[in-house]
């Protein structure tokens, strides 16, 4: 696999070197934005939709009856007259009728919905395994044991959520400062999606299947902004972003008892664009909240921890998390 190094003359930090690094623990840290901030008024039209999808609101548009059928047939790709006669058979409601619509077949080119088909599982947890594995491989590739203790590890997705990059820093670290190696990688992420707005049928039948969407996973949402989708501060992401911290601390662990000195103060994280999260018991704390409120059914609760982890200590500890174990 084709590595990325940015080489650095190693700097002697002041803590002094132990062979188990200790993270610590600090809220994210936000590194400075590389682009302009948003008008005002695109801010809050961002923040609204931002709260109708916690809130799990329907978002209606104000639309011309014939507009609707105009994007009822792009996203069925049924005739209109066929939208029409679905829509009046619904009683006006175009998610009802898109969803007749593709029991009929009429899907837009998705894959057809199996209602009796298992759910499936994105496997947080075998995932953060093959991300360690291989970073732990990786760095052992292009630097050798010893040398200035380390002061960070941080996996990086830089534009989207699988990571995609891995950086050691020795001695000062930061958003500006360049790191002792980064090293491109690519662990298998699959059914995890690569960009928040990427299809995402696992999430799409899981909200259908459970009350959080009203449009069949072959449909698509349909002017909707449920209450579950891919960002930082939601589920399952926020999730996901928890796993890819440990799996972060794993790596400092492994390469420590390999002969890679760490620093007492040494941080392990997870870096999504501009925001670094790397405080386990912080978003412990979120997840919890978030599970409490949004998955307060236990059948919903048991599926959606089957959703995130493909195996049982995963899916155990997390409903011990809504627990408040």
């Amino acid at each position: 696999m084709p590595a990325r190094i940015a080489a650095q003359e190693p700097t002697t930090p002041s803590p002094t070197d132990v062979s188990m690094p200790m993270p610590v623990t600090a809220s994210a840290m936000t590194f400075p934005p590389d682009r302009p901030q948003l008008p005002i008024s695109l801010r809050v039209r961002a923040k609204q939709a931002s709260a109708c999808r916690k809130e799990g609101i329907t978002v209606a548009r104000d639309k011309s009856p014939l507009d609707v059928l105009k994007r009822m047939r792009a996203t069925s790709g049924a005739s209109l007259a066929d939208c029409a006669q679905a829509l009046k058979a619904s009683q006006g409601s175009p998610r009802i009728a898109l969803n007749h619509l593709a029991a009929q077949g009429h899907t837009g080119g998705r894959p057809g919905y199996d209602e009796a088909a298992p759910l499936g599982s994105y496997g947080f947890d075998t995932y953060a395994q093959r991300v360690a594995d291989t970073c732990v491989q990786e760095i052992k590739g292009v630097l050798k044991p010893g040398g200035a203790p380390l002061s960070a590890v941080v996996l990086h997705a830089p534009e989207g959520i699988p990571v995609a990059l891995v950086s050691l820093y020795s001695g000062e670290w930061g958003p500006h400062r360049a790191p002792l190696v980064s090293i491109d990688v690519a662990p298998a992420a699959a059914p995890i999606p690569d960009t928040p707005g990427a299809p995402d049928p696992l999430l799409e039948t899981f909200r259908y299947r459970f009350g959080f969407q009203e449009t069949r996973p072959d449909v698509g949402l349909f002017d909707e902004e449920p209450a579950l989708y891919w960002e930082v501060s939601s589920l399952p992401d926020s999730v996901f972003c928890l796993e890819m911290m440990k799996a972060a601390v794993v790596i400092l662990r492994r390469l420590a008892r390999d002969g890679y000195p760490a620093s007492h103060e040494c941080v392990a994280g997870y870096a999504r664009s501009d925001l670094l999260l790397r405080d386990p018991r912080d978003q412990r704390d979120l997840i919890q909240r978030q599970l409490r409120t949004t998955l307060r059914d236990r059948e919903a609760l048991s599926a959606f921890a089957r959703l995130c982890y493909a195996e049982l200590p995963g899916q155990q500890g997390l409903l011990e998390l809504a627990a408040g174990a």
